[in-house]
């Protein structure tokens, strides 16, 4: 059998440079942190890592080390998804509120405005003990670091890592149809063209719930090389970036408007590829897509970095493989185009925060502090890339070899369209999405149905949040 290699290919201008170069270790003997003033403090600690047997271990491992080096002792609490933000909910709304947790940012910064976390704007001045020589917040890439900051006052909390989006293509099938990796949109669908007419399947595209995600994995992605006109209107703020407040704005004025010829050739797109997916995208899951792909049964299949652990068990070396961000769309495709991939994923996944009673007990901070230091050090996210197959953000960090495809070198997600707002949105996305593809609505019944959707929600978050033209959504 040949030997199995992991390509990595890329298609666009890299905006992260020198991102993950260099990978930093803590100053100073090890043990010195054991002399920590904060000793025989216990602290607890949250996070979502589902059922994820191996990233628990890992966990797990990594708080022993640092109870090792610091005698800061941690109650750690693992949750799967479906329980954690229900969890985190119940306990700040009962007081008991863990002292540190992890959370995505649209949560993160939910908490935050209710007045339960800490602001972190001070501290990113500050050196980090684990990566000293420069300010906390210069460890992570610029557009991580504008992202964090709600305001100009206002950090909720320091993010240590984010997970990268990648379509896995069986290179030897391309092989045998004489077909290239493709770079561009337009050579994408040559391809899938060239891979359907030799009898094979092109792509396994999991459609059956939310949480197989592809669709608004996909979406995002394709609107997002189309939309910088509707994005640059929308970005009041002039960040580069539309967050949800900007989002109500935008919906109030007309300025969202799902059947603005920019998203309707977006979703002409993504009907024209779903003629190249497995006859019953619809009901297929996540984890049987990615199973076609490692048996051969298709070419093509996308999923997330920690995918890649177990991708690489069970295809071993019966065929070589390659990893690609969504394609280019360029002016070939359509005069609407970017000219580069957006990132799916990168974003600041997970996020530790801080709960803000511990402003009440200066010890248990300086320990919650040190913990969210610690896993954040270069030298905890490198292993946490290794073993689980996380992207580091640390500009501190050398990303793992094994990992390179997943180097981030598109262009950032500038607006969330249908991931960045919440689940409610995701639903309504996801089943007029089935509805479209599946020909029981046409292309003006879905856009007409998707306005419809956004306004009820963004009218929902106006109302959670008190925004109104008034106030100017909060803004």
């Amino acid at each position: 059998m040949k030997a199995k290699k992991i390509t990595a290919l890329f298609t666009c201008t890299a905006m992260m440079a020198g991102v993950l170069a260099g990978c930093g270790e803590k100053s100073g003997d090890s043990s010195s942190s054991g002399d920590s003033s904060s000793g025989g403090i216990t602290i607890t600690v949250a996070q979502d890592l589902d059922t994820n047997e191996k990233a628990n271990n890992v966990m797990n491992e990594v708080i022993q080390e640092f109870t090792d080096k610091t005698g800061i002792n941690v109650e750690f609490e693992s949750l799967p998804s479906g329980d954690y933000r229900t969890w985190l909910t119940t306990q700040f709304s009962a007081g008991k509120g863990p002292d540190v947790y992890s959370g995505i940012l649209y949560d993160v910064t939910q908490d935050y405005q209710n007045g339960q976390l800490c602001n972190f704007k001070d501290i990113f001045e500050e050196e980090s003990e684990y990566d000293p020589g420069k300010p906390w917040k210069d460890t992570l890439p610029d557009y991580i670091k504008e992202r964090m900051y709600i305001t100009p006052d206002d950090v909720p909390g320091y993010p240590t890592a984010t997970s990268v989006v990648r379509i896995f293509i069986n290179k030897d099938m391309l092989d045998e149809v004489g077909a290239e990796v493709p770079e561009t949109w337009a050579e994408f669908i040559d391809t899938c063209e060239k891979l359907k007419e030799n009898g094979k399947i092109p792509f396994a595209f999991p459609n059956a719930t939310i949480d197989d995600l592809s669709w608004l994995w996909f979406c995002n992605s394709v609107c997002s090389q189309l939309d910088s006109q509707i994005v640059d209107e929308l970005d009041v703020s002039g960040n580069g970036y539309v967050e949800l407040a900007e989002m109500c704005k935008g919906m109030d004025e007309g300025k969202i408007d799902f059947s603005a010829p920019e998203l309707l050739e977006a979703f002409k797109l993504m009907k024209e590829f779903s003629q190249y997916w497995t006859s019953d995208y619809n009901g297929l899951d996540q984890k049987t897509a990615i199973e076609m792909f490692e048996r051969g049964d298709v070419a093509m299949v996308q999923a997330m970095s920690t995918s890649l652990d177990g991708i690489e068990d069970v295809v071993g070396d019966s065929f070589e493989y390659v990893v690609i961000p969504v394609p280019t769309i360029t002016s070939e495709t359509s005069e609407y185009a970017l000219g580069k991939s957006v990132i799916l994923g990168g974003q600041p996944d997970i996020i530790y925060c801080m709960n803000k009673d511990l402003e009440e007990d200066q010890e248990k901070y300086d320990a919650a502090l040190e913990f969210v230091q610690y896993i954040s050090s270069p030298e905890v996210q490198t292993k946490f890339a290794e073993e689980i197959c996380r992207i580091p953000l640390s500009l501190s960090c050398e990303l793992p070899e094994r990992l390179e495809g997943f180097k981030i070198t598109e262009e950032p997600l500038r607006m969330a369209w249908f991931t960045g707002v919440n689940e409610q949105l995701r639903n309504y996305f996801h089943r007029a999405g089935q509805e479209y593809l599946s020909d029981s609505i046409d292309l003006e019944e879905f856009t007409e149905t998707i306005n419809s959707s956004y306004k009820e929600v963004l009218e929902s978050v106006k109302a959670e949040n008190g925004w109104s033209a008034e106030n100017n959504y909060g803004m």
